[in-house]
C-alpha cells in the first residue's frame, strides 16, 4: 500500500509510490486523490508566493517521481521561471533556467500539454526546445503542463525524468489535475505577494487592456457614458445660484401696546387673524376709571361752589386757592376722560396679527405699555435669507433670485437683493449672513413667518465647477492649514 505522510512544517508532503516497470503514478482512484489533495494543502500552507511555490514544486517532484519539477509563470507574453524543485534559491540567468524557459513557452505557444518523447497514440507536438533541454541537461523525459486560471495561462509547470520511466497518458492526467488545482492557488498567492504599487498598476492594466481589447460591451459603453458624461460637465454651461432658507417678514412691524396699566376684559384676536384699520384688538376693563371721573366731577362741583362763595365774600386768597385746586382737579378728570377714550386697543391699519394671543388671559393685569399684539401689513414684505458664510463672496447688492415658500411650492416668488448685513449669526456650527430682499410682485396668498427656499442667481458657469465648488473649496482650506 502506498503511503502518504502529513505536510511537513516546511509545507511539503511526500508520497512513497510503489515499485512499478516506469514508476508512474499508481492507478489507483484513492491514491490519486490524496496526491492530488496533498499537493494542494502544499501550495495552501505556505504564505508567501515563493515559499509556497518552491514547497509546490518539491512536493511534485516526490509525489511523482521527477527528477526535477519547474514552475513557470507568464509574463508579458514570456515565460520567467520561479521555482525549481529542491533549490530555494537560483540565478535565473543561468543556461539551465534559460532552456527551462524556452521549453515552457514551446507548451505556453501550443496550449497543450508537451510530451518529450512521445508516445505512441499521444498527439504530436513541436517539442524542438524540449529536445534541447533533454539532450543538454540529462533529463531524457520531460513533460510540461500550461496552468489556466479563469480561462487564462498564467504558467507552466515542467517535469523532467529519466529515459527509464516514460510519462503515459495516465500520468499526464494527473499532472494536469495536480498543475489545474495547483496553478490557480499559487497564482492567487502571487497576486497577493505584490506591492501595492504594483497590484494597482497591474488593475490598471487589466482595466485597459478590457477596455480596449475585444468582447465587454458593457464596461465599453458604461465608460463611454461616463466619458460623455464628463465631457459634458467640463464644457456645458449653467446658472450658477446661492441657495439659503428663507423666512418672510412684514416690511413694517406696529406693536399694539397696553394704554396704561388696568385689567383685560377682551382679546376677540389672535396671532393670525387679517385685521382692518381701526378694528377693536382687545379692550381694557373701565369701571375703576368711570368711578374715578365721578369722583373728580365731584370734587370740582365742590371746589367750584367754593371759588363762588369766596368770590362772593371778596377774600382774594381763598379765591386763589379754590382757583389752583379746580384746575388740579380738572387735570385728574381729564387724564380719566382720556383713559377712557383709551381702553379700547385699535389696529394702526389694516394687516395680519403676526403674535399676540389673550384670548385664555382674560382678566388678567397688564402693565402700561406692554405690547399685546404685533400687526403687519398685507402688501408690504421683505425676504430674509440665511445665507452661509462660504457662499457670502458672490453676492451683491441688485442681484435677482426666485423663492419657493413651503405653503407655496406652485408658485415662483421674484425677488432682488437689498442690503447684506455685515455681521454673521453662529447656528448648528456654522456662520450665517442675514441678506434682505425685496418682492418684485407680492402675493395676496403671503403670510409673514412663512419659510422656504431661495435662490439668487450670480452668473453663468461651467457645471463641473458649479458641482464641485464646495469639495474644491474644502480641500483648499485643509491643505492650507495642514501645509507649514
Amino acid at each position: 500500500m502506498p503511503h502518504i505522510s502529513s505536510p511537513t512544517p516546511s509545507g511539503t508532503a511526500s508520497l512513497e509510490l510503489p515499485a512499478s516497470t516506469n514508476s508512474s503514478i499508481p492507478a489507483h482512484p484513492d491514491i490519486i486523490l490524496r496526491t492530488i489533495l496533498g499537493t494542494v494543502a502544499t501550495a495552501v500552507h505556505s504564505e508567501r508566493y515563493t515559499e509556497a511555490a518552491t514547497a509546490c514544486v518539491t512536493a511534485l517532484a516526490g509525489q511523482c517521481a521527477c527528477d526535477r519539477v519547474s514552475l513557470g509563470m507568464v509574463k508579458g507574453g514570456s515565460v520567467l521561471v520561479q521555482a525549481v524543485s529542491h533549490s530555494a534559491r537560483f540565478d535565473r540567468k543561468t543556461d539551465l533556467l534559460q532552456t527551462l524557459g524556452a521549453a515552457m513557452e514551446e507548451a505556453l505557444d501550443q496550449q497543450a500539454s508537451v510530451v518529450f518523447p512521445a508516445s505512441p497514440g499521444q498527439p504530436v507536438r513541436i517539442t524542438r526546445a524540449h529536445h534541447d533541454l533533454a539532450s543538454r541537461y540529462g533529463s531524457r523525459v520531460i513533460c510540461s503542463i500550461p496552468l489556466h486560471t479563469h480561462g487564462k495561462t498564467i504558467g507552466v509547470l515542467t517535469f523532467e525524468r529519466g529515459s527509464d520511466r516514460p510519462f503515459d497518458d495516465q500520468t499526464v492526467a494527473v499532472c494536469e489535475a495536480l498543475g489545474g488545482l495547483t496553478g490557480p492557488i499559487l497564482e492567487l498567492k502571487r497576486r497577493e505577494d505584490r506591492w501595492l504599487a504594483t497590484k494597482a498598476w497591474d488593475t490598471g492594466r487589466e482595466h485597459v487592456g478590457a477596455l480596449v481589447g475585444r468582447g465587454h460591451l458593457v464596461l465599453k459603453m458604461s465608460v463611454l457614458l461616463a466619458a460623455g458624461l464628463v465631457f459634458a460637465l467640463c464644457t456645458l454651461m449653467g446658472d450658477f445660484r446661492i441657495t439659503a432658507k428663507a423666512i418672510l417678514e412684514g416690511e413694517v412691524q406696529q406693536a399694539a401696546v397696553a394704554p396704561f396699566q388696568g385689567f383685560l376684559e377682551t382679546a376677540p384676536v389672535r396671532a393670525g387673524d387679517v385685521v382692518h384699520e381701526g378694528q377693536v384688538l382687545a379692550t381694557l376693563q373701565d369701571h375703576d376709571l368711570r368711578l374715578e371721573r365721578l369722583k373728580k366731577l365731584s370734587q370740582r362741583e365742590e371746589l367750584t361752589n367754593q371759588y363762588r362763595k369766596a368770590l362772593a365774600d371778596r377774600e382774594p386768597p381763598k379765591v386763589e386757592i379754590a382757583a389752583a385746586q379746580i384746575r388740579q382737579v380738572q387735570a385728574e378728570l381729564d387724564l380719566a376722560t382720556d383713559k377712557l377714550a383709551r381702553t379700547q386697543v385699535v389696529a394702526p391699519y389694516k394687516g395680519v396679527v403676526v403674535t399676540g394671543d389673550w384670548s385664555q388671559h382674560l382678566g388678567s393685569p397688564v402693565e402700561e405699555g406692554k405690547v399685546l399684539f404685533e400687526v403687519a401689513p398685507l402688501d408690504s414684505y421683505r425676504i430674509v435669507l440665511q445665507v452661509d458664510e462660504r457662499d457670502i463672496g458672490p453676492l451683491a447688492v441688485g442681484q435677482q433670485g426666485h423663492l419657493l415658500l413651503s405653503a407655496l411650492p406652485d408658485e415662483s416668488l421674484s425677488f432682488a437683493v437689498e442690503k447684506i448685513t455685515p455681521v454673521s449669526t453662529p447656528k448648528d456650527g456654522r456662520n450665517f449672513f442675514r441678506v434682505e430682499a425685496r418682492l418684485a410682485t407680492p402675493s395676496a396668498q403671503l403670510r409673514p413667518a412663512m419659510e422656504g427656499v431661495g435662490k439668487i442667481e450670480i452668473d453663468r458657469r461651467r457645471l463641473v465647477w458649479i458641482w464641485t465648488r464646495e469639495a474644491v473649496d474644502w480641500v483648499r482650506l485643509k491643505l492650507w492649514a495642514w501645509l507649514p
